[in-house]
């Protein structure tokens, strides 16, 4: 019986992939509305999906667990829900990814960076990476691999979590759980060709050495509190409970190894600091936390001034013209905490029902998971189980959040480097329900259990159907988090897909505009600025209200004013899939007022088309064109 069950752990998932694969060919995403990938999903695909997480339930229920058969779930997981686009879509998803692109070509060009042209290139690291990958690859763009970048990213997250997890617990089904539910709860969708999606990577692997090889030694006389805090029952709980030591003692190094492996872990911070404007200031607010708590080794006390330093010598020295008039873009969050608010939630609310019901969908279940992994939090404490360090992970990367919106951004940022302990926290609801005789050691508790018989609570007959119920409900959260996390990865997969048309119409633009041309894009979402990233002028009607008010208004010569007056050798606007789609969804303007606006630029005489597909359609400004 053993032997069948096991082969149905091997079958199971290899059957859910097959049918999850031959499903994608249903798919038309010319068909998708604003619910995104959802609303052309065949059923089959998604019972793949659930006889996945079925599968892995019966897996981690085995009495014996077999590394090799998780391994397998976790790697069929990862590409079922990483690389269902590049099977149903033509080109990598994202306008941004192009904008990357157009990045990594000007460094492949000219072999150097300029900071006045783009905040970006005064954190290069991401990009002189990708243009050093790409020419030893033999590749002419990144666009060749860009739609991998989601699977790769996510298969090399794996690494660094298992040694974060395995210092929390020496529970494997806990660790293999607390795994999953970060795949299926990462959708924040920063995986993409891009530099947060490496340097989350570099955030675990920095957070994963000191958890476990630096570690505060249990022998470590822990500095006491001031007489008056001691005196104060909860405070001096608390803080034994922040500063006991960890669960399972750190792996014996000998002292050429530690410096080994603290330089590596200032090399690859230092490539963080290079690399990203803000992971660095996560890595150090996660780092100061371990180190302020007693949680590592007091010899790496100097470790977070270390840190700083190295990232306040960049701002100064490499990012200073980006600084220069940036000041309050870069930390006026501090004191504007309601309009961080607002750009974080409130403004993403916007737009048609559907693009608002995935933007509820996120916020329920960020806070489904957070509420998840409050009670699992409070269940290890019950049970005595030290958890500062998945704590600490858990909730010092929102602090993030009072410092700079970063674009709205912040607070998916902060889901994101929180998502470590959540998940972890999240995962231990199954594996430390605590007991009658757990509850009754909380004071107020056993006063109220004093009331009631209840010593009936937990029969024999339960605790024998325990593993069966066990199993019930970790299959049960994982149909949940699945469930949510097509909405809330691919929700916006109508505005995010790009097409052969509307990318090769880009690419003809390039060809045919004189260098410093002025190119206007109707509305957000143009997959452009993909090359000669320096050579041209970019302008979007959704930059300025004005430009805004002329398109709700169908006020061409409000535009026809403003290309005028830019300095360009030739002045092009195109009107793209994209761009209609995403006006249509986010814009809050009435749907097909961007058909409307550009109908009357066509009709105008004041531009001549110049190209036009299924999918883009470009106007060059006539009095451009005639050298008036």
């Amino acid at each position: 019986m053993a032997a069948f069950l096991e082969l149905v752990c091997i079958l199971l998932p290899i059957g859910a992939f097959l049918l999850w694969y031959f499903s994608l060919s249903a798919m038309d995403v010319r068909k998708m509305n604003d619910l995104g990938l959802v609303s052309i999903m065949p059923p089959s695909l998604f019972i793949g999906l659930a006889l996945m997480m079925v599968s892995f339930t019966l897996t981690l229920q085995r009495p014996k667990l077999r590394t090799p058969i998780i391994l397998l779930h976790f790697a069929l997981l990862l590409f079922m829900l990483f690389t269902i686009h590049i099977f149903i879509e033509q080109e990598p998803r994202f306008d941004i990814v192009y904008r990357h692109n157009g990045y990594t070509e000007y460094i492949m060009r000219t072999g150097t960076v300029d900071p006045s042209l783009d905040a970006y290139f005064s954190w290069p690291g991401f990009f002189v990476f990708s243009a050093f990958v790409t020419r030893i690859a033999g590749y002419q763009s990144v666009l060749a691999y860009a739609n991998w970048a989601p699977l790769f990213y996510n298969i090399i997250y794996m690494g660094p979590l298992y040694m974060i997890f395995t210092t929390f617990t020496s529970n494997k089904r806990l660790v293999w759980l607390s795994m999953w539910i970060f795949a299926i709860s990462n959708w924040i969708g920063q995986d993409y060709f891009s530099p947060q999606g490496l340097n989350l990577f570099l955030y675990l692997v920095i957070i994963a050495i000191l958890v476990t090889w630096f570690k505060s030694p249990p022998e470590r006389r822990i500095s006491a509190l001031p007489a008056r805090l001691g005196r104060i029952r909860f405070v001096s709980q608390f803080y034994a409970w922040l500063t006991a030591p960890s669960a399972t003692a750190s792996i014996p190094t000998l002292p050429l190894q530690r410096y080994a492996l603290l330089a590596s872990l200032l090399t690859v911070f230092g490539f963080s600091v290079f690399g990203h404007q803000l992971t660095p200031f996560f890595i150090l607010a996660s780092v100061t936390a371990l180190v302020l708590f007693s949680r590592c080794s007091p010899k790496v006390w100097w470790l977070p001034l270390a840190l700083a330093a190295m990232i306040a010598a960049w701002l100064i020295f490499m990012a200073r013209p980006y600084l220069a008039g940036h000041m309050d873009q870069a930390f006026g969050g501090l004191t504007k905490i309601m309009g961080i608010f607002s750009s974080n939630v409130s403004n993403r609310l916007s737009g048609n029902p559907e693009h608002s019901f995935i933007a509820r969908m996120r916020i329920i279940m960020t806070f489904l998971l957070w509420l998840l992994a409050l009670f699992g939090g409070t269940f290890r404490l019950i049970k005595g189980h030290k958890d500062a360090n998945a704590a600490i992970l858990a909730i010092v990367p929102i602090i993030l959040l009072v410092i700079q919106p970063y674009g709205g951004e912040m607070l998916l940022r902060c889901y994101l480097f929180m998502l470590v302990g959540m998940s972890f926290f999240a995962a231990s609801i199954f594996f430390d329900v605590p007991s009658l005789a757990d509850l009754k050691n909380i004071s107020w508790f056993a006063r109220v259990s004093r009331r009631f018989n209840n010593n009936a609570l937990l029969t024999n007959k339960t605790i024998r159907n325990f593993p069966q119920l066990q199993g019930i409900l970790i299959a049960m959260l994982l149909f949940v988090l699945l469930s949510g996390f097509l909405f809330t990865r691919y929700g916006n997969e109508n505005t995010d897909y790009k097409t052969y048309d509307e990318v090769n119409g880009v690419f003809h633009l390039y060809d045919i505009a004189a260098p410093h041309s002025l190119f206007v894009a109707g509305w957000l979402g143009t997959p452009w600025q993909v090359k000669d990233f320096e050579k041209f002028q970019l302008v979007t009607l959704a930059d300025d209200d004005t430009l805004i008010n002329a398109v709700d208004t169908n006020t061409v010569n409000t535009v026809i004013r403003f290309m005028q007056s830019q300095p360009h050798s030739q002045a092009y606007i195109l009107f793209s899939r994209s761009q209609k789609t995403w006006f249509n969804a986010m814009s809050g303007l009435p749907a097909g007022k961007l058909d409307s606006f550009e109908n009357t630029v066509a009709l105008s005489g004041d531009f001549n088309l110049v190209y036009r597909n299924n999918d883009i359609q470009i106007y060059q400004l006539v009095s451009a064109a005639k050298g008036e």
